[in-house]
């Protein structure tokens, strides 16, 4: 079974382009299904975050449509993104995954938000039934892998994320947060991060749900609650406006609020949200700050911790090792598993006269199994200790070898 991705990332794709890209729980639910069913795959996987989307599938032949597959899903003409994005088959695959999953792929070198969004993508995927077996044990790989970093290397001096740049670029504009009104527009993992994060440098921070008197949400200490249909009416009680939600539509529209904001009070518009939350034409105003995912930034991972880094591969490394010895060894089971039951033909053969001569039929066949089932441990046990003793190259022409020499003893 082959393993192919094609992804997008902010390394070729603007903001803008990488939104049209992306796919929140339910498209990449439904996108995995489609590509499966539609492209007759064995497996595929979505991930998609704020700085990626990428499509993993596992497929008898490899496939030179992958880019067409995905465009396919988003409606886009392929031909205008083919320079953006990056293809990458089998271990390169595998290799470009394990970094990804222990951050050393992210704009924010070392952030470990990504293992949960490698998580997600492969639970999503089970939810969707779209994974196999290959796509399993790589995923699975690779966050046993991302884990092992996490424990053992600090990639990065300084905690990284998204939230902290956005904390150290509001600092760069105002000495304190200790009492600026905060609005948080969004109430998942993200928009609970920002919430908390504010309310640590002591900012009065409200945060919007949707339906908030019909549901049970999360609501990040210390945090006051405001329905998002009324967010429009409040918005200049606030000085910095934060929006980080899964919605395709803008939650703050220029053309609805524009004019609000226009009173004399200079504003932080703080959008961590892919595809964007806020209207990219509040860029182009005097009266607000913006930021979003791009302009917040991140360390390249250039000038980490050289000896970190040097850890973290070997992790990688060794965890690569052993998913391919695991890989390597499935592929050869059918086959020793063959040997051992012709070798237990043969074996049987040699004595089957004797065996006739000198027991009834009933204990005859209790022999027989025994006989059978005694030289097939043995041998399967045999080669698979050879395997550990000999090269590969070796080891896989001794086992062609011996299925012809039993070959030729049985017929």
């Amino acid at each position: 079974m082959q393993l192919q991705m094609i992804g997008i990332d902010y390394e070729k794709a603007d903001l803008d382009t990488r939104a049209m890209f992306s796919f929140h729980h339910h498209a990449a639910f439904e996108g995995m299904l489609y590509l499966k069913e539609t492209y007759e795959l064995s497996g595929v996987v979505i991930l998609s975050t704020c700085n990626r989307t990428e499509v993993y599938i596992s497929t008898p032949k490899l496939r030179g449509d992958l880019l067409d597959m995905v465009c396919s899903l988003k409606g886009i003409i392929p031909k205008e993104y083919r320079n953006m994005v990056v293809e990458r088959t089998g271990q390169e695959a595998v290799h470009h995954l394990f970094q990804l999953s222990c951050g050393m792929k992210s704009k924010v070198f070392g952030e470990d938000q990504i293992i949960t969004q490698v998580k997600t993508a492969l639970n999503y995927a089970r939810e969707a039934q779209t994974t196999d077996r290959n796509l399993e044990k790589v995923f699975q790989a690779a966050i046993t892998a991302a884990k092992k970093v996490k424990s053992t290397v600090h990639l990065t001096a300084v905690k990284t994320s998204v939230i902290q740049q956005m904390k150290e670029a509001l600092y760069q504009e105002k000495d304190s947060l200790l009492g600026v009104k905060c609005l948080v527009i969004g109430n998942g993992e993200i928009g609970r991060m920002a919430a908390s994060c504010m309310v640590e440098e002591g900012a009065k921070v409200t945060v919007t749900v949707r339906n908030y008197k019909t549901r049970q949400v999360e609501i990040p200490k210390e945090c006051k609650v405001l329905d998002y249909k009324e967010r429009y009416e409040h918005l200049q009680d606030f000085e910095i406006i934060i929006s980080a939600t899964t919605s395709p539509h803008h939650t703050v529209k220029y053309e609805d609020c524009a004019q609000l904001l226009q009173d004399g009070v200079h504003r932080y518009l703080i959008d961590l949200a892919v595809p964007r939350d806020i209207s990219s034409r509040f860029r182009e105003e005097n009266y607000v700050t913006t930021y979003d995912i791009d302009s917040l930034g991140g360390n390249s991972g250039t000038n980490q911790d050289n000896k970190a880094i040097e850890l973290a591969m070997e992790i990688i490394r060794e965890q690569e090792e052993k998913l391919s010895s695991k890989k390597e060894m499935q592929e050869y089971v059918e086959l020793i598993q063959n040997i051992g039951d012709m070798a237990a033909d043969v074996a049987y053969k040699r004595i089957k006269k004797q065996v006739n001569k000198e027991l009834q039929e009933e204990t005859r066949k209790q022999v027989e199994e025994r006989i059978r089932l005694g030289t097939k441990k043995t041998i399967t046990s045999l080669l698979f200790d050879m395997r550990k003793q000999m090269e590969e190259e070796h080891w896989e022409s001794c086992l062609t070898v011996m299925k012809q020499v039993l070959s030729d003893h049985i017929f």
